[in-house]
């Protein structure tokens, strides 16, 4: 048992403490802080603009404010717009990956532009299946851990889109044909 006078509290200021453990820890969702999503916070406009190809579904949504709380649900409809599509499997994507887009779309002046999103979380059904028809996706790809998006901007180059996000080194960064991926795993370039 824990003595409150060894602790120099009252009861109610050891009470208040263990809400405020429990209530900060339940905002983890809510804010990001880290060291990663510092320098990307600053860049941010907390405002995410998306065309999903694969079901014709637009948001727009203003998913973090000024001060930087994330507003969870926004972060719902975002994460339900990077479902997979193929099982319909919806999984929270990681947060640093929407500061690290956001970033990314302020950096090259086209937050009027949506980011077209070619793929966003994959199940691990749909990863196989890709993998299975020679598409040359990882077997264990950054987009089965909802860390890891494809996408491209209309009228931006893949080559700017590509070096703006390089530039933040926030993740991995690879250039195809027809689109970008980025993920929030470990800085490296392809």
């Amino acid at each position: 048992m824990v003595d409150l006078r060894e602790l120099k509290m009252t009861r109610r200021e050891f009470f208040k403490g263990i809400l405020g453990a429990g209530l900060s820890s339940s905002m983890g969702l809510l804010c990001v802080n880290s060291v990663l999503a510092a320098p990307l916070i600053q860049r941010c406009s907390g405002v995410l603009s998306f065309y999903n190809l694969h079901t014709h579904e637009r948001l727009t949504v203003r998913y973090m404010s000024q001060s930087g709380r994330l507003d969870h649900r926004a972060l719902r409809r975002l994460d339900y717009l990077f479902r997979c599509h193929f099982t319909n499997t919806v999984r929270p994507v990681d947060r640093h990956l929407y500061l690290l887009l956001d970033a990314v779309r302020q950096r090259l002046g086209a937050t009027g532009r949506p980011y077209l999103l070619v793929s966003g979380y994959r199940s691990p059904t749909y990863n196989e299946h890709l993998r299975r028809q020679g598409r040359g996706v990882a077997k264990k790809s950054y987009h089965m851990k909802a860390k890891a998006a494809d996408v491209f901007i209309e009228g931006v180059s893949l080559d700017a889109l590509g070096s703006a996000a390089a530039d933040f080194k926030a993740g991995g960064v690879g250039t195809y044909r027809d689109f970008i991926h980025l993920d929030v795993g470990p800085v490296r370039y392809w």
